[in-house]
């Protein structure tokens, strides 16, 4: 179980960074930007710019969400380093779930896509054969994942269960907060996938999940749940910035750009 004087080191941090994430009229104003390079200016001036400091105005969407999952990989390993032993594999599983669609895909048997060779960590699956290709993927660090959706798991209950596998043994009284923040993406990520292409629905359900891990962040404060409220609510922003340059990046006239969902 983590000290209470390491949770607080935590906690100190991480509301600062907590504070400084974008508002919504700051959203506004970044989902009103015509262009990548605009976009990337605007950015530039809120908490968004570790993230997007190497983008160039002319990334297209292949480098774009190479570079934010390379970044994102970065941050929780920075935070993982942050905790004591016995908590740095669960807080460091959470830089897996950008991946886990690639992962479905792969562990299906269907075609590698040909950007996968380009990404620093997903590359060692950068395989035609696909029983070379399952070797690997088995065989490595998602080797369980993989292994359970190739089975008939659904790929976010199998990467949750994964998750909770790597919690300590004794959770403390946060056990049943961890248990609330399982309940939460599940719930959050069936309800995306039950109508993917409805435009309405997806940030709502984005602003719903946000507000009750805000609620999350503020009641386990101080402890380790509040660490993966915190980390839920970076991927939300970062699956937004991401959001944001890849309709501007496929889509560059801004009359054929639809709404970001």
């Amino acid at each position: 179980m983590m000290s209470s004087n390491r949770l607080a080191y935590m906690q100190a941090r991480l509301q600062a960074r907590h504070g400084n994430r974008p508002s919504e009229e700051r959203w506004r104003q970044l989902e009103a930007t015509a262009d990548v390079g605009s976009y990337l200016q605007l950015a530039r001036n809120t908490s968004l710019r570790p993230w997007i400091l190497q983008l160039p105005a002319e990334a297209g969407i292949h480098q774009i969400e190479r570079s934010l999952r390379r970044d994102w990989r970065l941050y929780v390993a920075e935070l993982a380093s942050w905790a004591t032993p016995d908590w740095r594999p669960g807080i460091g599983w959470m830089a897996t779930l950008p991946d886990l669609p690639f992962l479905s895909h792969l562990a299906r048997a269907e075609v590698a896509p040909a950007w996968l060779v380009d990404d620093q960590l997903l590359s060692a699956y950068a395989i035609d054969e696909t029983g070379q290709r399952q070797d690997a993927l088995l065989s490595g660090p998602h080797g369980g994942l993989v292994a359970a959706i190739a089975s008939g798991v659904t790929p976010i209950v199998a990467w949750l269960d994964a998750w909770a596998g790597t919690w300590p043994v004794e959770t403390g009284v946060g056990g049943a907060a961890l248990e609330r923040l399982r309940r939460l993406i599940s719930l959050h990520v069936t309800g995306i996938l039950e109508d993917p292409l409805n435009q309405p629905q997806g940030p709502l359900l984005r602003r719903r999940l946000a507000g009750r891990l805000n609620r999350e962040f503020r009641r386990e404060s101080g402890r380790i749940a509040a660490v993966f409220a915190h980390l839920g609510l970076m991927l939300l922003d970062l699956e937004r910035l991401q959001g944001g340059l890849a309709l501007r990046a496929l889509f560059p006239d801004p009359l054929r750009r639809p709404q970001w969902s």
